[in-house]
């Protein structure tokens, strides 16, 4: 008996299915099974074994439309009597879930990048009305080049009613409730998902009890994260972030607060001082809080403790460089490039300038009393670190501030002006006011240590998020005794190269480049890594914004690579990139 085309087609099928050679099995359920294949050793390739009933066609043909690099590039496919078979170009690499499995959660700068990246492949398919359906921990590969989203054999189109003729698809603990029946999948489905997935990297854990423990830890999530956790996971997707892209931002403002709250938390004095430091403000209800609304220990003291406003929604990252004072900013400032394409790096040096010859943009700092005697002994009335030590020798060099989302987002210079004497944890008070001069917002940053002639730039939000204050003032707060010491060494000198800008899926702009530690000593409780901070200025060479990244280079003369998270940055004509140790 003759065949027919579709019997043929069939037997052809079979005939290849039967050529490929399984080398490893990432995935096998209800949805279907995901192999690492090879065929007469050409590969390896990823097949994806899709029973008949669940795959939609047309996911497929979107699929081949997607230029993201994030999701599978269909090689083939064909069809065998129960299954519809997908052939995809194979990356190297682990599952999100082998990964965590093996080295427990992430740290949150690993999550959240991962997290982004995951964004990205997933607005890809939204571009084209499609909805992922199984964003897990298996179905994410994390590859030389980032992370990828793989597995789209229970993608739908946005609209699709879930069908009673199906079983219940998706993952457990990572499927959002519409996939059970309640209501058709769209943008907000795989929202919850993505939401469910950035839990599961800082928590090291699924979804479960433990889980909902472990996620209201703020020593394992910090707050700013799991606002937007809790969020993009709600039961009701109406209460979610509606697009993919607006989780995404939510999760990159709240990256920046979290930054900033492991950044106070790193610096953190010892036990014996206990007495002296306390919380400084409660938490509110808003998505994510300022490293001081966080529960972060602070000096206390009886001057600072003016109203700490409630949170904003979204906290910026820390933004902090090691310059020596501003009269030798030239050379460390110096551009080497302008516009959108180019600008300058730096190295972070920690030479100890003169207080005399460090000058703030905005005109001479208060000069120090000279309160030596001529026999070179304190007068009388003064300590020894009084002398050395003036309450004008913290000053602000330079800041700005704009509005972003109902914050005040801004970038500041702090800088010590003292010739010998380093300052533990340095704070500055961020102060709004109305038009008619009363503040509407007030709040205290601390930052790590401030040797000799060095300037920290720091880049934050403040503000309550509901009022636009008319003016911003940055005061620097006069530090404790116990706060002021002698230097001991000189601090770590990097170097940071080949610093370029460019923008990502979503939209943001990325900064990538290397960073090399060159000289001088770290602290001994730096955890190995550096802190660049990339800060950019408009056409007159002011000081307009800022971003950083993490890089570990915990050897010295050995260049490292970092990549900034993409955010939304203002207009600039030129940029700069210090490091310093973490």
């Amino acid at each position: 008996m003759a065949m027919g085309p579709r019997e043929g087609r069939v037997l052809h099928a079979m005939s290849i299915d039967d050529a490929y050679e399984v080398q490893r099995v990432l995935s096998s359920g209800s949805g279907g099974r995901t192999e690492v294949v090879t065929i007469d050793g050409f590969g390896p390739y990823l097949r994806k074994k899709i029973p008949s009933p669940l795959v939609d066609r047309r996911v497929w043909a979107a699929l081949s439309e997607c230029v993201g690099l994030r999701l599978p590039h269909v090689v083939a496919t064909y069809e065998t009597p129960d299954e519809f078979v997908v052939v995809c170009d194979f990356v190297p690499g682990d599952t999100l879930y082998e990964v965590v499995s093996a080295q427990g959660r992430l740290p949150v700068s690993g999550a959240v990048r991962i997290a982004l990246e995951v964004c990205e492949a997933v607005e890809e398919l939204h571009r084209r009305g499609i909805a992922h359906c199984d964003i897990s921990p298996r179905n994410v590969l994390l590859a030389a080049d980032g992370a990828h989203l793989i597995d789209l054999g229970i993608a739908r189109p946005f609209g699709i009613e879930p069908s009673s003729e199906t079983p219940n698809l998706g993952t457990h603990g990572f499927a959002a409730p519409e996939q059970y029946g309640f209501a058709p999948v769209d943008e907000r489905t795989d929202v919850y998902a993505a939401a469910r997935l950035l839990g599961f990297m800082l928590t090291g854990l699924e979804p479960g009890d433990a889980y909902r423990v472990a996620l209201v830890d703020e020593s394992v999530v910090p707050t700013p994260l799991r606002a937007v956790i809790e969020r993009g996971s709600a039961f009701e997707p109406s209460a979610r972030f509606q697009t993919i892209r607006d989780f995404a931002c939510a999760v990159r403002e709240s990256a920046k607060g979290a930054f900033s709250h492991g950044a106070s938390q790193a610096r953190e004095p010892s036990c014996e001082a206990a007495d002296t430091f306390g919380a400084v403000g409660d938490e509110g209800d808003n998505c994510c809080g300022s490293a001081a609304s966080s529960g972060i220990r602070v000096p206390a003291k009886k001057r600072r403790t003016a109203f700490v406003a409630a949170s904003c929604i979204a906290a910026i990252l820390i933004v902090l460089a090691v310059a020596i004072g501003y009269a030798a900013l030239s050379d460390v400032l110096a551009e080497v490039g302008a516009g959108r394409d180019g600008g300058s790096v730096h190295q972070a040096r920690d030479d100890h300038a003169s207080s005399s010859d460090a000058l703030p943009v905005d005109g001479e700092a208060p000069e120090a009393a000279d309160r030596s005697s001529s026999d070179g002994l304190p007068p009388a009335g003064f300590s020894e670190e009084e002398m050395v030590f003036s309450k004008e020798d913290l000053v602000v060099a330079e800041s700005s501030w704009r509005m972003s989302n109902g914050c005040i987002s801004y970038v500041v210079a702090l800088r010590n002006e003292s010739k010998d004497m380093a300052v533990d944890y340095p704070a500055f008070n961020i102060v709004g006011r109305d038009s008619e001069g009363k503040i509407v917002s007030s709040e205290e940053q601390v930052l790590p240590r401030l040797n000799p002639g060095e300037t920290m730039y720091f880049a934050s939000i403040a503000g309550t998020g509901t009022v636009t204050p008319h003016s911003v003032d940055f005061l620097p707060i006069a530090p404790d005794d116990y706060q002021v010491h002698r230097a001991q060494s000189e601090s770590a000198v990097f170097r940071v190269a080949d610093v370029s800008a460019t923008t990502d899926a979503l939209g943001g702009t990325v900064f990538v480049g290397e960073v090399t530690w060159e000289g001088g000593e770290r602290d001994e409780d730096a955890a190995g890594d550096a802190l660049v901070m990339v800060a950019l200025r408009d056409g007159a060479g002011k000081l307009i914004g800022g971003t950083m990244a993490l890089a570990s280079c915990p050897e010295r003369g050995v260049p490292a690579g970092f990549q900034t998270l993409g955010e939304e940055m203002p207009d600039y004509a030129s940029f700069e990139a210090y490091a310093y140790a973490w």
